[in-house]
């Protein structure tokens, strides 16, 4: 599951062996900072996303329900402009969904 928050954008994973756990995943390590600050994050300079950690499922929900409970804003995008290099990915993720939305256009 992928979730972009105006902390970052997050990667949640089924763990692969530990069937209890998600391996929660940054492309910036800031995200899991301010939602799980209590947890180690890994750095793997190989990985596609370097920044993880490893948590009980139980730790999760709470910290997803909170982000989206929170939600006071009409527009998410302006929330991240005080981050330059976050906003501009996330105008061009904007844009590459909404061409994928074109293509349903009149189906």
């Amino acid at each position: 599951m992928w979730i972009f928050t105006t902390a970052g954008f997050l990667s949640i994973v089924q763990h692969m062996g530990i069937p209890t756990h998600f391996q929660v995943k940054a492309r910036t390590p800031e995200p899991l900072e301010r939602f799980w600050p209590e947890h180690d994050i890994e750095a793997i300079g190989w990985a596609d996303y370097r920044y993880r950690i490893t948590i009980p499922k139980e730790e999760v929900v709470p910290v997803i329900t909170e982000i989206i409970r929170s939600v006071g804003y009409t527009s998410f995008k302006s929330q991240c402009e005080n981050d330059d290099d976050y906003h501009r990915a996330l105008v061009r993720i904007w844009s590459v969904m909404h061409n994928y939305q074109r293509g349903f256009e009149g189906a």
